[in-house]
């Protein structure tokens, strides 16, 4: 989805992963981060988003809650990071990494609320009355105060699979009063995902009925309860282009994701600031039949990844098709269909870029710095949660990487 774009706006970064791959420094099934890109795009959302009289708090997720990346981010003018579930919130408050937001998209587990309040983080989302007593009961115990973004939806909405629940509009002004009778909370705001969506006729950000949903919802909690509502929290698709339409709507606060890696749908098709930062860098393992077989553990079926990059010399790179995985099948290899007459060997480098969650992989993370400045370094390898790594390779040294 993203091979062009990148091929035309960060070439640096392809050039880097063959050579990175080719002289046995990083391994197969790996992704390969440009930290000064990042950094860049995250200067460049911040500015935005004050431009526009908005705050941000950032994820980590697509990026495998990478600490270097987090700390680059933070260092880049983004104070804050969202923690989208306890795995995240682990990661970034050992790396001493400032947490604005837990709870959205996973709630906190009851027995976790207690050390989640000790983080201290600004804003907690939760989706019913009933966790909302659970953290009212832990708070009075540790004598802290916790403040509510209540995630409220309608009938209307549209939420991906798997991510459903909320307070419902209609009963929000029952549910928000019985909240309000709890000791040591507050209600700050309210928040849904996404609000923001790609047009697919216009190729344009447009805001999506949840919007809309969270809008009413701050109306009736300022209008019917007296709460003064400091936060309409409206992530999804969070990216320079979309601060002036937030602002306009009316949101106090977006959460920047793929924006950092230059990877939202709307980049797939538009010309955006935010420069692409992120490649996947594998190997043949076989061929069989008419097609080649790639090391995998990193392909991500939502990201439609289509073309592939592969062989041997920089030079002579070829382009193939991807193949879709079937839904049955564990993605031990990715599959690549090969054109008549084009020749690619067990051992050549393939490389992909498409949208990340590397947090739902198996996959390493490299993350490089000095690719814009014709110096390129490697700074850190890790897994997909963060971890610094040892990768045995004849070239690749013994020491970890990254600690």
């Amino acid at each position: 989805m993203f091979l062009d774009n990148v091929l035309e706006r960060n070439p640096e970064l392809i050039h880097t992963a063959f050579a990175l791959h080719r002289e046995g420094m990083i391994p197969p099934n790996c992704f390969v981060i440009d930290m000064d890109a990042v950094m860049e795009n995250a200067s460049m959302l911040q500015h935005a988003a004050a431009k526009n009289g908005l705050a941000l708090y950032f994820t980590t997720k697509q990026i495998g809650f990478n600490p270097l990346l987090a700390k680059s981010i933070v260092q880049a003018g983004i104070p804050k990071a969202i923690a989208i579930d306890v795995h995240e919130i682990s990661v970034l408050s050992r790396h001493n990494i400032p947490i604005g937001h837990v709870g959205h998209l996973v709630q906190i587990p009851s027995q976790m609320i207690g050390s989640i309040l000790r983080l201290e983080p600004e804003v907690v989302t939760i989706y019913g009355v009933e966790k909302a007593r659970q953290f009212s009961e832990k708070a009075v115990q540790e004598g802290r105060r916790v403040r509510f973004l209540l995630r409220v939806i309608s009938e209307e909405d549209s939420l991906f699979p798997g991510q459903e629940g909320g307070f419902c509009l209609l009963n929000l002004l029952k549910e928000a009063s019985q909240i309000l009778r709890l000791p040591n909370v507050q209600i700050a705001g309210v928040t849904s995902f996404p609000c923001l969506e790609v047009d697919e006729s216009s190729q344009a950000l447009k805001p999506t009925l949840n919007f809309h949903t969270i809008l009413r919802a701050a109306q009736i909690l300022q209008d019917k309860l007296g709460i003064a509502v400091e936060q309409i929290n409206a992530p999804g698709n969070t990216c320079v282009a979309a601060m002036t339409i937030l602002a306009q709507m009316g949101a106090t606060h977006g959460e920047p994701g793929h924006a950092l890696t230059g990877t939202t749908y709307l980049h797939a098709h538009s010309h955006q600031p935010e420069k692409p930062a992120v490649v996947y860098v594998s190997e043949v393992s076989h061929l069989y039949g008419n097609q080649a077989y790639v090391f995998g553990g990193g392909t991500y079926r939502r990201a439609k990844t289509n073309r592939a990059l592969v062989g041997s010399k920089p030079d002579k790179l070829e382009r193939a098709q991807v193949l879709p995985l079937d839904p049955t099948a564990i993605d031990y290899y990715v599959s690549l269909a090969l054109p008549p007459g084009h020749k690619v060997s067990v051992g050549d480098t393939v490389i992909l870029a498409s949208r990340v969650q590397i947090f739902v992989s198996r996959s390493y993370v490299a993350v490089v710095r000095g690719i814009q400045q014709g110096h390129a370094s490697l700074v850190g390898l890790f897994d997909c949660w963060g971890r610094p790594v040892e990768v045995a390779t004849d070239a690749y040294a013994a020491d970890p990487v990254g600690s």
